[in-house]
C-alpha cells in the first residue's frame, strides 16, 4: 500500500533512455501545468499563487504512491468548480475564511480517500454509472466555460442570465478591446499549435506559447485590462490546518466533503484506467518482467488522499488526476512516474525564480486556457450515442445534464443553509439512476427459467 513506486523507480535510473524519456516529458508537462494551474486557481476563487502551490508537492506525491504510471495529478478545472462553490457556501460571504476553507477541504477530502482506500471501499467507485458522470462532467464544462466569458472581454463578473443578452454586451461600457484581442490571439495561437500541427512537440506548447505570447503584448502595448499582477515568489509554508479555528459547519462540510471526492477521484479513476488498458501492450514489452503494470483502485485512492493532504499542509486546495496532462505524458513518451517528481521539480523552480515574468500576463488569456481544456469534456454526441444505444441511461445522462445547470438557477433549500448547486445534479443523477434500476427490475417480465 505504501510506496508502489518501488514497481518503477528501479527501471528509470537503470536505463538511461527511460530517465531521459521521463525528463523531457515531465517538463512538457509543466509547460502546461503552470498556466492551467494559475488560471484553475482563479476558477476555485483563489489568487494565482495556490494553483502553483496545488502543483508543487501533490503532483510528485500522487505519483510515488498511486497506481497509475501516467496519472498527472494537479488542480484539474471539475474540482476546481467545486472547491469555488464548497468555499463560498462554507464562507458565508466571508472573504477571510474562503481560503481557510478550501484548504480545509484538501485536507477532509484526501482524509477521506485515504480512509475509503485503507478500508477497502474502491470497488464502490467502480459500480457508480458512468453515463451519471457523462451528464454531469458536460454540464459543469458548460458552466466553466460560460463563467470565464467574462475574463475573455475584460469585463466585470458576468452571470449566466446576461449571456444570452444582446444588448448587454452592446451597452456595457466595461468591455475591454485590448482584452478581446488578446484573447483572440491566445485562442488563434493555441488553435493552430494543437490542431494545424502534426509534430506532438508543438501541440504540447501550446498553452505556454499563448501565455508569452500574451505577456509580450501586453507588455508592448500598455495593456490596460486585468493582468495576474503580483505573485510571492519561494516555496509555501507547510502549515497544520485547524479544525478548530472557526465554527464549521459540519453538515455542509461533509456534502462538500463526499461531492468533491466522489467527482475528484472519478476523474483520476476513469483517466488510469483508459491509460492502464491503452499502455498495457507498450510496457508488456518495455519492462523487465515483461508484464503490464495494472491499475488498483485502492491504491489509486491511497495516492490521491495523500496527494490532497499535502495541499493542504502547502497551503493550497483538493486536486486530482487530469486527462489532458496525463494524455501529454504518453505522448511525450514517458515512462514513469518521475515524469510527474520532474514536473514538480519545474514547478518548484518556477516558485524561486520565475513568477516575476508572470506579472503582466492577462487574465483574458487564463480564461481562454480554462475554456479550451474543458470544451472537450462537453460531450453532446456521446450522450446522443447513450441514449440511441439504451433509452433508460440516456434518459439518467440527459436528466443529468439539465439538472446539473437547472438546480444552481433554481437555488432552491435543500436544507437550513443548504440549496441547491452544481454539485446537486450529479445526486440527482444518480438517485435517478437508482430508482430506473429499481423500476426495470419489477416491471421485467421473468424469464422461463424464472417462471420454473
Amino acid at each position: 500500500m505504501l510506496f508502489n513506486s518501488r514497481n518503477w523507480l528501479p527501471e528509470v535510473f537503470s536505463n538511461k533512455d527511460f530517465l531521459s524519456r521521463d525528463v523531457i516529458a515531465g517538463i512538457t508537462i509543466a509547460t502546461i501545468l503552470i498556466p492551467q494551474s494559475m488560471a484553475y486557481a482563479m476558477l476555485a476563487g483563489l489568487e494565482p499563487i495556490y494553483g502553483l502551490y496545488a502543483s508543487f508537492i501533490p503532483v510528485s506525491i500522487a505519483a510515488l504512491f498511486g497506481s497509475s504510471r501516467y496519472l498527472a495529478t494537479g488542480p484539474v478545472a471539475m474540482v476546481s468548480l467545486l472547491t469555488a462553490v464548497a468555499a463560498g457556501s462554507l464562507a458565508g460571504g466571508q472573504s477571510d475564511l474562503y481560503i481557510y476553507f478550501a484548504v480545509l477541504l484538501a485536507f477532509s477530502v484526501g482524509l477521506f480517500q485515504v480512509l475509503l482506500s485503507l478500508a477497502k471501499a474502491g470497488r464502490f467507485f467502480e459500480t457508480i454509472p458512468r453515463h451519471v458522470i457523462v451528464g454531469f462532467t458536460s454540464a459543469a464544462a458548460l458552466i466553466i466555460a460560460a463563467s470565464q466569458f467574462h475574463k475573455i472581454v475584460g469585463a466585470s463578473k458576468i452571470g449566466l442570465n446576461d449571456l444570452s443578452n444582446i444588448s448587454f454586451f452592446l451597452s456595457n461600457s466595461s468591455l475591454n478591446g485590448q482584452a478581446i484581442l488578446i484573447s483572440l490571439a491566445a485562442f488563434a495561437v493555441v488553435y493552430v499549435m494543437k490542431n494545424k500541427s502534426q509534430n506532438s512537440t508543438i501541440n504540447n506548447f501550446a498553452a505556454l506559447t499563448a501565455v508569452i505570447v500574451s505577456i509580450l503584448a501586453s507588455n508592448i502595448f500598455v495593456y490596460n485590462g486585468p493582468i495576474v499582477g503580483y505573485i510571492p515568489d519561494g516555496f509555501p509554508a507547510f502549515t497544520i490546518p485547524s479544525f478548530g479555528s472557526t465554527e464549521i459547519p459540519f453538515l455542509l462540510f461533509a456534502i462538500h466533503t463526499l461531492i468533491i471526492t466522489f467527482v475528484g477521484f472519478m476523474e483520476a479513476m476513469a483517466v488510469s484506467q483508459r491509460l492502464s488498458f491503452k499502455m498495457a501492450v507498450r510496457e508488456s514489452q518495455e519492462l523487465k518482467d515483461n508484464e503490464a503494470s495494472k491499475f488498483q483502485t485502492n491504491q489509486e485512492l491511497f495516492g490521491q488522499g495523500l496527494a490532497n493532504i499535502s495541499s493542504s499542509l502547502s497551503g493550497s486546495y483538493p486536486v486530482s488526476g487530469s486527462f489532458s496532462r496525463s494524455s501529454v505524458s504518453v505522448t511525450a513518451n514517458g515512462f514513469s512516474g518521475f515524469t510527474s517528481i520532474v514536473t514538480s521539480i519545474t514547478v518548484g523552480l518556477t516558485l524561486l525564480y520565475a513568477t516575476d515574468l508572470l506579472f503582466y500576463l492577462p487574465q483574458a488569456t487564463l480564461g481562454v486556457i480554462i475554456i479550451l481544456a474543458v470544451l472537450p469534456l462537453i460531450e453532446f454526441r456521446k450522450m446522443k450515442e447513450m441514449y440511441k444505444d439504451n433509452t433508460k441511461e440516456g434518459i439518467v445522462t440527459w436528466a443529468t445534464f439539465f439538472s446539473t445547470i437547472l438546480f444552481p438557477i433554481l437555488n432552491l433549500e435543500i436544507y437550513e443553509g443548504i440549496t441547491t448547486h452544481i454539485w446537486t445534479g450529479i445526486v440527482f443523477g444518480f438517485v435517478l439512476s437508482l430508482i430506473l434500476d429499481k423500476f426495470c427490475l419489477l416491471y421485467t417480465s421473468p424469464s422461463p427459467r424464472d417462471r420454473g
